[in-house]
């Protein structure tokens, strides 16, 4: 969540809670827009742009590439946003190609100080946000589907998939990616788990709707909603930047 700042001619103050600061009276405004200077010709804004440009295209290039192999006869663009995400292994390579890109665009254009920030946090989104949860849910909608139940109860289940799937699947994840991390770089990975990392998960509630059977019209959306969804990913992986007592270590 962005932090929250209440600007006026006051002088600021700090409270115990270190994501807002407030002033005595004034209006909110939002800090750390994640999509701040994204059109703006600066370096920020060329990071950002690398960043989600880089998730889309690997995320084209993968959708490309399944469409291909699963289209018989001849070829059509329109096939890359028919892919029927009904399968864990399917979802995670989608997930992953916009990962890759978003990570691999920053890391071209940013500057070498934050790297390893960026590396971290793809380690984060690929086991936090991506593996774990999409494999709980996987396990959780295919036992629903094998026990053939009505529509309504494949509805409610498959939400419950999606609550459980996304809360252990994110901290669990997060815990392994921090350990992951602190091996690998040999230092303290204190990432916290914060209400962004669940608020990004509607793509497990779509990945719900892909593996459960609740129609074609439902997978029809889902086909081209969840590859916009997954570009998040790459682009938090891809705009990671080192903080202050990073770079004073």
């Amino acid at each position: 969540m962005p932090r929250l700042t209440v600007i006026s001619s006051s002088t600021s103050i700090n409270i115990n809670n270190p994501s807002h600061k407030v002033k005595t009276a004034g209006a909110l405004e939002i800090e750390d827009n994640p999509f701040k200077d994204l059109v703006k010709n600066n370096h920020d804004g060329k990071v950002k742009r690398a960043s989600l440009g880089g998730s889309a295209l690997t995320t084209l290039l993968y959708l490309f590439a399944v469409a291909k192999s699963t289209r018989k006869g001849n070829f059509k663009i329109a096939d890359m946003f028919k892919i029927n995400f009904n399968s864990v292994a399917r979802a995670i390579g989608l997930a992953t190609s916009a990962l890759a890109g978003g990570l691999a665009g920053g890391l071209i254009t940013d500057k070498k100080e934050n790297r390893k920030p960026k590396l971290k946090e793809a380690m984060h989104q690929f086991l936090g946000n991506i593996v774990t949860p999409i494999s709980i849910v996987g396990m959780g909608t295919s036992l629903i589907e094998k026990r053939k139940l009505s529509m309504v109860k494949n509805c409610i289940y498959g939400g419950l998939a999606a609550i459980v799937g996304v809360g252990c699947g994110v901290t669990g994840g997060n815990y392994v990616a921090s350990k992951v991390n602190e091996v690998i770089y040999k230092e303290n990975d204190d990432r916290k788990v914060g209400p962004k990392d669940f608020g990004i998960h509607i793509d497990d509630i779509l990945t719900v709707m892909a593996m459960t059977d609740l129609g074609d019209k439902v997978k029809s959306f889902v086909s081209k909603a969840l590859p916009a969804i997954f570009l998040i990913c790459g682009y938090e992986a891809g705009t990671k930047k080192a903080q202050d007592k990073d770079l004073k270590a």
